[in-house]
């Protein structure tokens, strides 16, 4: 079960990173041989799918599309560009970065995401910019919840049993935020500027 599993799941990665069949299918492939093989039933899938994930997810992309449709993104660009343009490209993404981060402290990571997201990739067409290090720059920093407990699940989760307060997530977090930013930022700009 293991070997069909995580070899199956590691050959639609391999076969799609060499561009020899779509992801998908390479995923749909599995999902046929995992109930071919009767490592699942049909009946017990639907237990495994996280629907909540699935209408954040739906709901995200609305929104990133409403927020370019309507020029919200477009606004907010443009004032992220101002604000951070004059100090260079690589400010850009050390702004994404930061804003990013702080909004996925206080409300959840998802949800930043979806702000940030289509702003992200406003930004990165209005100055003729490669789009992939604004995309990265926004899951990255998404990623880096360690400033407040309720940034992310597993800071809640040892949160109150650890005896911790909001201030000790904010005392080792922040810096550990910015270290991870300045990590991040120098290594996409390394790559992409």
């Amino acid at each position: 079960r293991s070997v069909v599993l995580l070899g199956g799941t590691a050959l639609a990665i391999l076969l799609s990173a060499f561009h020899i069949i779509p992801f998908f299918m390479g995923v749909m492939v599995v999902l046929v041989a995992i109930l071919g093989l009767k490592i699942d039933s049909p009946k017990d899938l639907h237990k495994s799918v996280d629907y909540n994930l699935i209408l954040i997810i739906a709901l995200s992309l609305a929104l990133g599309i409403a927020m370019i449709k309507t020029g919200v993104a477009e606004i907010f660009a443009n004032f992220i560009i101002s604000v951070f343009m004059p100090f260079g490209e690589i400010s850009l993404l050390f702004g994404i970065f930061l804003i990013t981060s702080i909004l996925a402290a206080y409300i959840t990571n998802k949800a930043a995401v979806a702000l940030i997201f289509p702003i992200s990739l406003t930004m990165a067409s209005n100055l003729n910019l490669p789009p992939m290090p604004f995309i990265l720059i926004v899951a990255f920093a998404a990623a880096a919840n360690f400033m407040t407990p309720i940034g992310y699940q597993t800071n809640l989760m040892v949160y109150g049993p650890g005896g911790y307060s909001f201030n000790d997530f904010m005392r080792i977090g922040l810096p550990l935020t910015i270290l991870y930013m300045i990590v991040t930022v120098g290594i996409l700009s390394f790559m992409y500027f």
